[in-house]
């Protein structure tokens, strides 16, 4: 993001601060509002009560307003775009694009993959993430609730994480080849156990997202084969986050949190409402 935004500074005669603002905000209203609508199109939404209704958006808003102060933990310019192109997978997971014919199949993969490759140069361990999700989605029955047919989006996914994967060598051995991590060790494990005060951000961040999953494999039926391919690539993430990064750098984890906000807002509907309220 580095990149573009010095463009933009230089030809656009603005200070580096204010175009970076300008991407956050503009990422994040376009993460935010694609959430909004995946949850206001689910079913358990539209069959609920107004005041179900009501007080699912109201999740979700606090779920939004929990997340989003966590960008300036260690705050980087990848964090709100990568929020931003995970949503429109997940929107892509979720609505086919409405072309004749087999156009759109083709159209929906091709878009899928577009946001993979811009992915890979943002953050490509987050495409690889989830689309290593989605793929193992695929290699059950629950793949075939998806808005490709599951072989088409198995073999999307496994093209994505490709390329995400050839991206970062890429980028790390032949673009940016005198970039390391200097004297820092490059599996931090025991380290996010041996320094207890990393642990600290991460107790205080992950709560809601911990309560969505174990929620959602209490009610496996109840969750949305998109939502549930999302649950999978952030746990192949966090693996990746724990055995590879800081763990009190809860911004790398945001992106995934956020996407399952329209999750967690149906399962608080349906928990705290009971049936009859999102069945009316």
């Amino acid at each position: 993001m580095i990149g573009p935004a010095d463009f933009l500074a230089r030809h656009g005669h603005l200070a580096l601060r204010h175009v970076f603002t300008a991407i956050d905000v503009s990422a994040a209203l376009v993460a935010v509002f694609t959430l909004l609508f995946l949850l206001q199109r689910s079913s358990i939404y539209r069959n609920a009560s107004n005041p179900a209704q009501w007080f699912g958006v109201a999740c979700f808003v606090v779920l939004v307003q929990f997340y989003l102060p966590w960008v300036t933990w260690y705050q980087r310019p990848e964090t709100m775009v990568t929020a931003a192109l995970v949503s429109l997978v997940l929107l892509m997971l979720t609505v086919r694009l409405r072309l004749p014919g087999a156009a759109g199949y083709v159209a929906t993969a091709a878009v899928m993959l577009l946001l993979a490759v811009a992915q890979g140069f943002v953050r490509a361990d987050v495409a690889f993430a989830l689309h290593a999700g989605i793929f193992l989605l695929c290699l059950t029955r629950g793949g075939e609730r998806l808005s490709l047919p599951r072989g088409v989006q198995a073999v999307t996914s496994l093209i994505a994480l490709t390329l995400a994967a050839g991206i970062q060598y890429y980028l790390m051995h032949i673009v940016y080849p005198q970039a390391t991590y200097g004297d820092t060790p490059v599996f931090q494990l025991v380290l996010n156990f041996k320094e207890w005060a990393r642990l600290i951000a991460f107790v205080l961040f992950i709560p809601p997202y911990v309560w969505t999953v174990r929620t959602a494999f209490r009610r496996p039926t109840q969750v949305a084969a998109p939502e549930l391919a999302f649950v999978l690539g952030s746990a192949v993430f966090m693996w990746m986050w724990w055995f590879l990064g800081r763990v009190e750098e809860v911004r790398l984890f945001l992106p995934f949190t956020l996407a399952l906000a329209p999750l967690g807002a149906q399962l608080a509907m349906r928990q705290w409402l009971g049936e009859e309220a999102v069945d009316a």
